[in-house]
């Protein structure tokens, strides 16, 4: 709308504080992503959270030499953000969510017809509509799953019984930082990957770090 110029003041930013363990048949019990207690609008400064929003992400480009993308994890959707949350983390950046939305991006349901991502992905190897996608999902997932720690099923000793450690290739080269580790990440962010639970994250809630 209006050609994409911001025409009244921005409203205060959001805070990425919640997650949940998804039920969706494609995403497996992946870790999803989700807003708690947004800003007031009279803050001086942000705060951290514990999560990236790929949607809306800036930072230095140094940020690539520490975390760069991942090319074994073409077309990925859930299970994008927990990664470059947990890698950026672990590499030694803190996240931080903006106190207003300056900007934003149309995110509009299937239904309107537009297309999204996982259309490109059927087009690219001629096979139309989501289930080529999906499969192709369900497959990529398990490197993210292995990464986060999905012991039950996402082990490499799971993975190659199953067949499946093509999904770790050169997996070392695009993983956890030595700064901080993934356990104190799992810890911070009050995610038991054990029992499928996200538990509130008071901190985050309450802006209480800056």
């Amino acid at each position: 709308e209006n050609g994409g110029i911001l025409k009244n003041d921005p409203s205060p930013g959001a805070r990425l504080c919640t997650c949940e363990f998804s039920t969706s048949d494609v995403e497996e019990k992946i870790i999803r992503i989700n807003t708690g207690v947004g800003y007031r609008g009279d803050e001086e400064q942000p705060t951290q959270v514990p999560f990236i929003a790929a949607g809306f992400f800036f930072a230095p480009a140094g940020f690539l030499v520490d975390v760069p993308f991942d090319p074994y994890m073409p077309w990925c959707f859930m299970g994008e953000e927990i990664m470059l949350s947990m890698r950026a983390w672990t590499h030694g950046w803190d996240i931080y969510a903006p106190r207003k939305n300056w900007i934003a991006h149309q995110y509009r349901p299937g239904r309107m017809g537009l297309p999204k991502f996982w259309g490109s992905v059927g087009r690219l190897f001629g096979r139309p509509g989501p289930g080529f996608s999906n499969i192709l999902q369900k497959r990529m997932i398990k490197r993210v799953k292995h990464l986060v720690g999905y012991n039950d099923c996402c082990s490499r000793e799971k993975l190659t019984e199953d067949g499946d450690e093509l999904v770790l290739m050169d997996v070392e080269h695009y993983g956890f930082g030595d700064v901080r580790s993934r356990e104190e990440y799992l810890s911070w962010a009050n995610i038991d990957v054990d029992k499928k639970k996200c538990h509130s994250i008071k901190w985050c809630n309450n802006g209480d770090l800056l």
